[in-house]
């Protein structure tokens, strides 16, 4: 679990005051898995290597999303670090969902 984890209320909460969800998992993964909709993917190599170029404002509001919640986890940590203020992981990914 992330320091920055939500759970699955928090998750429908955000969704309901216009956070966007960032799918960080591959192309295949997101194609041909369970998914949140909607999301835009855009894989963890992608977010972590450029991520001013998609958001330059360190206020945009993310909600990061995975499998399972750890390449989420990383990814949130690391736009963190950057800077971004407003991040979060859904708590056990899109697979925990449906807990």
């Amino acid at each position: 679990m992330s320091k920055y984890s939500i759970s699955n209320e928090e998750f429908y909460q955000l969704l309901g005051q216009g956070w966007q969800v960032i799918d960080v998992r591959d192309d295949y993964e997101y194609r041909n898995f369970k998914r949140f909709e909607p999301s835009l993917n855009i894989s963890y190599p992608t977010v972590l290597n450029n991520p001013e170029f998609r958001w330059p404002n360190l206020d945009e509001r993310l909600i990061i999303v995975c499998n399972h919640g750890n390449r989420s986890a990383l990814t949130a940590r690391h736009l963190r670090n950057l800077g971004y203020k407003n991040v979060f992981v859904l708590d056990h990914g899109v697979y925990g969902l449906d807990k």
